[in-house]
C-alpha cells in the first residue's frame, strides 16, 4: 500500500500532514503503509505552492513523524531524481542523519511469518588484508526454506552488538554467499561479529555467534 499525501505539509490549514498520516496509519487493514513525499516541491516558488516547502526541515520532520507511528513502514519520494536536483540539500541531510544506517525491508507476516534458522559454523579469522568471515548455510526451516541472504553485524571492542540497532550492520546481502572479507578494520583493534540469515521474503533469523577477533 502506497498513499500519496505528498502535497500536504504540517502547516496545511485543511488536512495537515500529521492528521492524514495518522488516519491512514489507523486504516491499513494489516498491510504495509508507505507515505508519498514531495521531494519535487522543495524550493518551488512560493506563489505556486505552500511556503512550508521552502523550509528544508519539512521533509525530515515528516519522516520523524512517520517513524513515531509503528503502523507506517516508510516513505516513497516523488520523484527520486528530485533528491539529486531541487532537493539535493535535503538528500544530503537525510544521508548523514535519518538514513545514515542501512535497514532491512519490513516483514510481511500475511505472506510468511516463519523465520529461517541461523547460519552455522560462523568463524572469523584475521588475515593481512582484513577479517575473513565464513559460515555454513542454515538448516531448512519449518517451511522448507533456508537462506536467500545474510546480515553481518560488527562491534568494536568495548561495545556490545545489538541487532535491533542498525548502526551495527556491516553488510546486508540478498545473495546466498557464505563468506565475506571485512577490509575496513584497524590493525591491532579487536572486533566482534554476529550473522543472521534472511529468507526470500526477508524474514531474519536469530543471530549466530558472537565471534571475536583481533585485526593483524
Amino acid at each position: 500500500m502506497i498513499i500519496s499525501i505528498h502535497r500536504f505539509t504540517f502547516s496545511r490549514a485543511v488536512a495537515p500532514f500529521g492528521i492524514l498520516a495518522d488516519w491512514w496509519g489507523n486504516n491499513t487493514y494489516g498491510r504495509h503503509l508507505y507515505i508519498g513525499q514531495a521531494a519535487y516541491l522543495v524550493h518551488k516558488m512560493p506563489s505556486r505552492q505552500e511556503a512550508a516547502w521552502g523550509n528544508l526541515a519539512e521533509i525530515p520532520n515528516q519522516i520523524r513523524y512517520i517513524r513515531q507511528n509503528n503502523r507506517i513502514q516508510g516513505s516513497i519520494f516523488f520523484s527520486s531524481k528530485s533528491l539529486t536536483t531541487v532537493a539535493k540539500q535535503v538528500a544530503d541531510s537525510l544521508k548523514t542523519d535519518l538514513y545514515k544506517y542501512p535497514a532491512l525491508p519490513p516483514q510481511m507476516p500475511w505472506l510468511d511469518d516463519v523465520v529461517p534458522n541461523e547460519p552455522q559454523a560462523f568463524t572469523a579469522d584475521a588475515m593481512t588484508d582484513g577479517i575473513n568471515l565464513k559460515w555454513v548455510r542454515p538448516l531448512k526451516a519449518n517451511d522448507g526454506e533456508t537462506a536467500s541472504g545474510y546480515v553481518i553485524y560488527r562491534a568494536e571492542e568495548g561495545d556490545k552488538i545489538n541487532i535491533l540497532n542498525p548502526k551495527y550492520i556491516l553488510r546486508i546481502s540478498f545473495q546466498d554467499f557464505t563468506f565475506y572479507l571485512d577490509t575496513n578494520v584497524e590493525k591491532g583493534k579487536r572486533y566482534t561479529y554476529l550473522i543472521t540469515a534472511l529468507d526470500r521474503l526477508k524474514n531474519e533469523s536469530e543471530a549466530s555467534g558472537p565471534v571475536g577477533v583481533q585485526a593483524k
